[in-house]
């Protein structure tokens, strides 16, 4: 985590932002969609994928839950977090790792990259005004065989 400035203020803004990108990550693995609706303000523009899919948060929801329904377990997970406040005004980037189960149980796709997000003070929180994935990797695994009996 990155903070500038040093604030008591700021720390609990830079938690809060944190916290937002993090609420996101457990709504998308819990498909929580109302939860993840809440992540983002109205006016927010977000993009993902190959090919690009960007649009508002209605746009974005026609197609997640369907997307992510359809696998098997995931797991996002985001880390190495940086960010700045400007006031009502936030920018943060977050590494991700996201484990997508394939929904028969065959492999799993593992995918890695970055949340470049802004955000702004809502009330007493934070939204994400913008969000942008960009993949950096992308790989397949298979299950782990199963083990003898008795073994760790």
């Amino acid at each position: 985590m990155s903070v500038t400035g040093g604030s008591v203020d700021e720390a609990e803004d830079v938690t809060a932002v944190i916290g937002v990108q993090n609420a996101y990550a457990v709504a998308i693995d819990t498909h929580d969609w109302p939860a993840l609706r809440a992540c983002f303000a109205d006016d927010a523009s977000i993009g993902f994928g190959r090919p690009a899919r960007t649009g508002g948060p209605d746009e974005f929801l026609e197609w997640a839950p369907a997307f992510h329904e359809a696998l098997g377990p995931t797991l996002h997970q985001n880390s190495s977090h940086r960010v700045r406040i400007d006031g009502d005004a936030a920018t943060a980037t977050a590494y991700l790792h996201a484990v997508l189960v394939d929904a028969d149980g065959a492999g799993a796709t593992s995918i890695f990259g970055r949340y470049d997000d802004e955000l702004v003070r809502a009330g007493a929180g934070w939204l994400i005004r913008r969000r942008r994935f960009t993949a950096t990797w992308r790989t397949r695994t298979a299950p782990l065989p199963a083990s003898p009996e008795g073994a760790r």
